[in-house]
């Protein structure tokens, strides 16, 4: 009916034609001249009679939740897009950058390392010491970085530091995190969004964001202590909050 402007001769009308008519979606001044003949007609009116009854039942049904995994995996993609993103740095700025640091060019530095039979690392700003020194010993920043020290009431405060983690820290698995979900009757439809160590008003604890529906995340703070299955006393806060 696209740029038709003609009344369409009938009876008898195609149900197709009634269809736009009740839909509302030919244009005004068609519509106008052919809703009274059609309402005239039996057969067409039966056809419009039929349309508004199955609207009515369409607008009588219950309202459809979104499935539970599919809230989970737009929780996800969205928690992903919340993480930044690594910086896009040139493998070859890098590698003069390195240059530079260590006051050598790429074949004097292959070129000591082969005369003096000592392997140089290549990472940006490090030296390897010779096979005779002893190396100096490293620690693991992941391990020296105290963990978030949060209020009770500050949970929501420190979502976009968990999300960004995964590391169960003294509950170590995902299994053992499941058991003391578990044990607090909180069931959650997939992993965490997000998993890290903090402590909660001076107590050691595991803070996992789980999926709560669309837009949602469930905080749930456990001891890893006393957490596990049949423990609901290791669950030291639940709360489901909706950020901005």
């Amino acid at each position: 009916m696209t740029g038709m402007e003609r009344v369409p001769m009938g009876p008898p009308w195609s149900v197709d034609l009634i269809a736009d008519l009740h839909a509302g979606v030919l244009p005004p001044e068609v519509a106008a001249q052919l809703r009274p003949r059609v309402e005239a007609d039996p057969e067409a009116r039966e056809i419009l009679q039929a349309l508004d009854a199955t609207l009515e039942d369409l607008h009588a049904l219950p309202p459809i939740p979104m499935p539970d995994h599919v809230a989970a995996r737009i929780d996800a993609a969205l928690a992903a897009e919340a993480r930044p993103a690594a910086p896009v740095v040139s493998l070859d700025e890098a590698r003069k950058r390195r240059n530079r640091r260590l006051g050598l060019g790429g074949g004097v530095l292959v070129a000591a390392a082969a005369a003096f039979g000592i392997v140089l690392a290549v990472s940006p700003g490090t030296q390897q010491p010779s096979n005779d020194a002893k190396p100096a010993p490293t620690t693991s920043s992941a391990n020296t970085a105290p963990p978030l020290a949060l209020k009770r009431d500050e949970l929501g405060s420190a979502v976009g530091d968990v999300l960004k983690a995964q590391n169960f820290g003294p509950l170590e698995t995902p299994d053992r995190l499941a058991g003391c979900l578990r044990g607090g009757g909180i069931t959650s439809s997939g992993n965490p969004l997000g998993i890290s160590p903090i402590t909660l008003d001076g107590k050691d604890a595991v803070m996992a964001i789980l999926p709560a529906g669309l837009g949602q995340y469930r905080l749930v703070v456990l001891d890893p202590e006393t957490c596990g299955p049949d423990k609901p006393e290791g669950v030291l806060a639940d709360t489901t909050i909706k950020p901005r």
